[in-house]
């Protein structure tokens, strides 16, 4: 059979499959080799499932498909499996954030649970192999439209979710703050109090500030404060990582399906209506606010930088004040810092907060949106006519074995340049990482290849490693950068290791162990569903060693 792909996978670190924590080992990010064999035998599956839906769909014609209403579920089994095809690749594309993505697929059992119900659509037997005899009253395209609303549906549940956690957080880290501000501007009354009652000189650039520092002026009650100064600052970094992992992973996911739909459209005939509902949405003013808004994370990314050198300093200048012979105005100075700490650490909340909410409802925008437009696409398949069904159904074959190979920014670039997706769907030759990349060159698009094993990934941007290499000229290279982002992925660690507990906590909840709707127990592909199981591989750049890929 032509074109046949031939995709072997061998042991990975991470099994996605065992993703509640349970009991002590639940905090551990350890895996044990069951695990891994469990998680190469998924893979195995998946890839198996995409040398069906390849070889499947080049060789579907209209001898297949007799009928219309056969033709419309074959073209839906199609979608559907591109689309879930799609979905599953986005963790596999990750560079630099790909453990953060892992992550919030092991800690958050729901999310996980949704990825296993979307891998299982793409193992499903084909309706062409089983032999399915198709009923005369119900649309496949409506029931599989439930189950792309159910998934998108939980994408949303996880960003609530993870919004949750920074409501905790940075209401959390704004009540300490104001306690302490309060606490410490009731000692600057009070002092101001008892100087206009018998004034006496004070020098120094910031008279009085040295108050500060010990409120109460009783030590063990000043030492007390302090203590709970430095716990909320533990915490609120512990209650970080949660929401920036599942905030992630939604965003990562909702951007690729963005572009995988306006890839799918591309599929169609130029002139089947419905075409351009599916490939964008129409401008809306709302969801352009809502981007505004999320640039508010980034000011408090400043705000955060700043603060981060105010604790250093104050220590600095404590010990100081113990070694030199003039403390006063080192007392003033720390004093200072720690009502400019605490200022600062109120406007990182309150950016944040702001940000954070404009983000999540652009999730839920978007999440909608895209549900809508594969209503449109739906729409758009009942019109196609028989003769254009196997250009089609090339066209989607063609979407999936770019899907394996693009990560999600180069993928968003071929969907938006017209000539380079048209180039790339209707390609005379087989599709290999060579014969993308040089389609991408010809029209303008620079793609950087990267290498894990064998197999051969493409990136609009040179692929970054989790500590911040690059690579360049066959192999993960030291950059500028590396040194910056190195430091970042321990901060990262840090944070993911200090939130196992409220993790641990919220897994534990009432609603910690639900699972999410499974797309193929509200209404499967059948048992026997069809037709151009369009699987991907899940290839773990960093840890899963993966043999030749012909395509």
């Amino acid at each position: 059979m032509p074109h046949q792909v031939a995709i072997r996978t061998e042991a990975a670190r991470n099994e996605r499959k065992c993703c509640s924590w349970n009991g002590a080992r639940g905090a551990s990010f350890a895996r044990t080799h069951e695990q891994v064999a469990n998680r190469s035998s998924r893979q195995a599956d998946i890839a198996d499932s995409l040398v069906r839906a390849s070889n499947s769909m080049r060789e579907l014609g209209p001898d297949v498909l007799s009928t219309r209403r056969a033709m419309r579920s074959e073209l839906t089994d199609a979608f559907t499996r591109a689309w879930a095809g799609l979905w599953v690749t986005t963790g596999p594309c990750q560079h630099f954030y790909r453990k953060e993505f892992d992550l919030a697929h092991e800690r958050d059992v729901r999310l996980a649970t949704q990825l296993e119900h979307i891998e299982t659509t793409l193992t499903g037997p084909m309706r062409t192999e089983a032999g399915v005899k198709y009923k005369p009253v119900q649309d496949p395209f409506d029931a599989v439209s439930n189950d792309i609303a159910t998934w998108l549906q939980a994408m949303r549940e996880t960003g609530d979710r993870g919004w949750h956690f920074r409501v905790a957080r940075d209401l959390l880290s704004l009540l300490g703050n104001v306690s302490l501000l309060a606490i410490i501007g009731e000692r600057f009354y009070r002092d101001a109090a008892q100087a206009a009652a018998s004034p006496e000189p004070v020098g120094g650039l910031w008279p009085g500030a040295a108050a500060a520092n010990t409120p109460f002026d009783v030590p063990w009650a000043d030492w007390t404060l302090l203590s709970f100064e430095g716990l909320k600052g533990l915490i609120t970094q512990s209650l970080g990582s949660p929401t920036l992992i599942r905030h992630h992973a939604v965003d990562e996911v909702l951007k690729r399906m963005d572009a995988g739909c306006r890839l799918l459209a591309a599929c169609l005939p130029d002139d089947m209506p419905g075409r351009a509902d599916a490939a964008a949405s129409p401008p809306s003013s709302w969801r352009d606010a809502l981007g505004t808004l999320t640039r508010l994370r980034d000011v408090a990314t400043v705000f955060t930088l700043a603060n981060s050198a105010v604790p250093p300093a104050r220590l600095i200048l404590w010990v100081s004040s113990w070694l030199g012979p003039q403390t006063h105005a080192l007392d003033s100075d720390r004093g200072v810092l720690r009502v400019a700490g605490l200022v600062l650490d109120s406007c990182r909340a309150v950016t944040s907060l702001a940000g954070t909410w404009a983000r999540n409802v652009a999730f839920a925008h978007d999440a909608r949106k895209l549900r809508d437009r594969w209503q449109a696409l739906g729409d758009a398949l009942g019109r196609v006519p028989e003769a254009e069904l196997a250009m089609v159904m090339r066209h989607v074959a063609r979407v999936m074995k770019i899907s394996i190979h693009c990560d999600t920014a180069l993928l968003a670039k071929i969907a938006s340049d017209k000539g380079l997706c048209e180039f790339l769907l209707d390609h005379p030759d087989p599709l290999t990482v060579n014969a993308i990349a040089q389609s991408c060159e010809r029209f303008g698009v620079q793609s950087h290849p990267s290498i894990t094993g064998n197999l051969s990934f493409l990136s609009l941007r040179p692929a970054e490693s989790s500590w911040g290499k690059r690579w360049r000229d066959e192999g993960w290279q030291w950059s500028s950068a590396t040194s910056v982002r190195a430091a970042y992925r321990l901060l990262l660690a840090y944070q993911h290791y200090g939130a196992m507990l409220p993790e641990w906590l919220m897994a534990r909840g009432p609603s910690g162990g639900e699972r999410v709707a499974s797309a193929s127990d509200a209404c499967t592909l059948g048992a026997g569903s069809n037709s151009a199981s369009a699987a991907t591989v899940c290839v773990d750049i960093d840890d899963i060693d993966v043999h030749e890929t012909r395509l």
